[in-house]
């Protein structure tokens, strides 16, 4: 394949070329529409063009995928989304962590990377990450002195009741009880 630089990616868009696809994104500025090389659409005037190198970045621009070649769709292999999705959800599960952001890290459809998820881990991605969460408090009810307001900011939580809440859904104790070693 040849050196990316605009007039290739632009080459690529004329021709339709598939073995682009998952390498650039272009997004046509008249549409609000970003695409993948492979595009079977008319071909934009070049002026209205911008290349991304991820479909994430043409997002946060503000531009939308195409309906028709699905560029949110890219084909990977199964575990190669769940990789992702999980790699992802370990970096960034202290955050507010939505469905939505995750789909569009992996590059695929929320629906189908719920499915995925769910398939390969028995947990959704939301279960998955509440679980890394509670695992950290756990952790940290252990080893630190933090209080439990502060474990629960530091774990992304709005507020310590929320967190408490969860805390004994998920291991059937007060973060309180649990740090003075009622635990079993």
């Amino acid at each position: 394949m040849n050196r990316l630089n605009n007039q290739v990616m632009w080459t690529a868009v004329e021709e339709c070329d598939e073995n682009y696809d998952g390498v650039f994104i272009y997004a046509v500025k008249s549409t609000g529409i970003c695409c993948k090389p492979s595009c079977k659409s008319r071909t934009p005037l070049i002026e209205n063009v911008s290349f991304y190198p991820s479909l994430s970045l043409a997002i946060n621009d503000g531009y939308r995928p195409c309906k028709r070649c699905q560029p949110d769709l890219l084909h990977t292999s199964e575990e190669d989304i769940i990789f992702s999705a999980k790699r992802f959800i370990e970096k960034e599960y202290r955050s507010s962590l939505s469905l939505d952001r995750l789909a569009i890290e992996v590059g695929v459809s929320k629906f189908h990377l719920q499915r995925l998820f769910k398939k390969s881990t028995g947990f959704s991605p939301l279960e998955y990450a509440t679980k890394l969460k509670m695992n950290e408090a756990a952790r940290l009810l252990r080893e630190t002195d933090e209080t439990i307001t502060e474990i629960a900011h530091n774990l992304g939580f709005k507020s310590s009741a929320h967190f408490s809440n969860m805390f004994r859904q998920h291991l059937h104790y007060t973060p309180s009880s649990f740090r003075k070693g009622l635990n079993k």
